[in-house]
């Protein structure tokens, strides 16, 4: 097992210190006896009762680091302010941020190119993942993180001057659902997967 693994089953195990009737009742999740039911970013899971273990339902695969340490700061998140201000910003301007810089996180690389080369899948990937366009970047849409939460992915195509570049803006009030850290683990995630679906539209690869 490497790190990553080792990390992701420490935080299953942990899950179960949690009052899981609490977490039922705060996020009104379907559940039976073997089985807490949870839908993260637009795709169904599962998370073992018995063991915390989360695996997806879509493909019968068990969730990998970044889906199960953000699930569980989702579900076991503690903070006495948890609504959503439905108003989006770059995450660190965020309420709460801890680390104070001048440049908010832009992702470019390999993923904004395939973005870029692909706009036709990248729209259709977001439609598939139950995402709704909003008139941002050249292409932008919000995209169901978790129960109510969304996120938006804001995406502008590269042009002789700038390369393609990727933001994704957060409700104001995210800190109070997931620590800061867990927002970077969401992005990746969500860059990851909409990459792996594009690829499966145009058969290619990285």
């Amino acid at each position: 097992m490497d790190n990553y693994e080792i990390a992701r089953d420490r935080a299953q195990a942990y899950f179960l210190n949690f009052d899981q009737k609490s977490i039922i009742r705060r996020w009104d999740l379907q559940y039976d006896s073997e089985y807490l039911y949870v839908t993260f970013v637009g795709r169904p899971y599962k998370v073992s009762r018995n063991s915390g273990r989360i695996d997806r339902m879509f493909d019968g695969r068990q969730a990998g680091f970044s889906e199960v340490m953000s699930i569980f700061d989702l579900l076991c998140h503690k903070s006495d302010d948890q609504f959503l201000i439905r108003r989006f910003a770059p995450v660190n301007s965020l309420r709460g941020c801890p680390v104070s810089v001048g440049v908010d996180a832009e992702y470019g690389g390999k993923t904004a190119i395939l973005f870029d080369q692909n706009p036709a899948a990248l729209l259709d990937v977001c439609l598939a993942l139950g995402g709704k366009p909003v008139d941002l970047g050249d292409i932008g849409f919000a995209l169901p993180l978790f129960g109510p939460m969304e996120v938006i992915l804001k995406f502008y195509h590269g042009d002789d001057e700038f390369p393609p570049s990727i933001t994704f803006l957060w409700d104001e009030n995210t800190l109070n659902f997931v620590y800061y850290e867990t927002v970077f683990y969401i992005a990746g995630f969500l860059m990851n997967t909409i990459s792996e679906e594009i690829q499966k539209r145009i058969g290619g690869a990285l």
